[in-house]
């Protein structure tokens, strides 16, 4: 494992890599987290033979946090694809989770000839968000004391030892730190104001006939309802919902070797559908 840092249009954010040859995978994190909760998952997928990539969006982990970035999900999707492009990278499979699973699909949208494969955790952007759910995330997400951290991590794990006092801690100073409160803010604005403007539910299902595209949830799941994978499962003719039993909305940090071997089963699919 290395990390280091890369600018991408003037705004420099964190990378964390694991393996040097092989097809590349971008892991994208979800809104207040940071490359960092890929570790596990980075590791092993390197042993499988990957080049495996993550990396903090603005305005989160140790990435800057300018007041005047693109603070949406397509501003976010055109700054993952120019990490590809800083790391020389053609085309990747591409693996996003929550708001990171948002981002990804509008990257791959937007620029289909550079994804090798779409794989979604738990995304936002399939269904319309109710106002009291965005004004419930813009809450949380401006919410960075100790106590507010703690409640938010409560939702994502369903086993409550991976909130540890060192995580809750360290997470509670990188949100507030210099910049950070803004750019959360700014996404707390967009999801309630202008992310039922993004929804990326029916495109996927035109770029399912060409690009592999998979699911998984967490059976626990308290922040995006199993129901919408359900839903997006059966409009992309995916058959079963994919479901990781015992864990919640963050499968990859619970149970990382059980996810990896979830999405490479999923990879080698794709693999024989190209």
């Amino acid at each position: 494992m290395m990390q280091f840092p890369l600018t991408i249009a003037g705004v420099t954010t964190r990378v964390l890599q694991a393996g040097h040859t092989g097809p590349a995978v971008l892991f994208v994190h979800g809104l207040s987290t940071r490359a960092d909760r890929w570790r596990a998952v980075l590791e092993h997928t390197a042993t499988l033979g990957f080049r495996a990539i993550a990396f903090d969006l603005p305005g989160h982990g140790l990435a800057d946090k300018p007041a005047d970035f693109d603070y949406s999900a397509s501003g976010l999707a055109r700054f993952t694809l120019g990490v590809l492009d800083a790391l020389e990278i053609p085309h990747a499979h591409l693996v996003g989770t929550s708001l990171g699973g948002h981002i990804a699909a509008l990257a791959a949208l937007a620029a289909p000839q550079r994804c090798q494969s779409l794989y979604l955790v738990a995304p936002l952007g399939l269904a319309p968000m109710t106002p009291e759910t965005g004004e419930a995330i813009r809450r949380g997400v401006r919410n960075v004391s100790i106590e507010g951290v703690r409640a938010k991590l409560a939702n994502v794990f369903i086993d409550s030892s991976f909130a540890t006092e060192d995580l809750i801690v360290e997470e509670s100073r990188i949100n507030g730190s210099v910049g950070a409160l803004e750019a959360l803010s700014a996404l707390g604005d967009y999801i309630v104001e202008r992310l039922n403007s993004e929804l990326v539910s029916d495109a996927l299902v035109g770029l399912a006939r060409t690009l592999p595209v998979g699911l998984l949830w967490g059976a626990h799941d308290r922040m995006v309802p199993l129901s919408i994978g359900h839903a997006t499962a059966n409009a992309l003719g995916l058959g079963e919902l994919p479901v990781m039993a015992d864990v919640g909305h963050a499968p990859y940090v619970e149970q990382p070797e059980l996810f990896v071997e979830r999405w490479s089963a999923f990879a080698g699919a794709a693999k024989a559908h190209a």
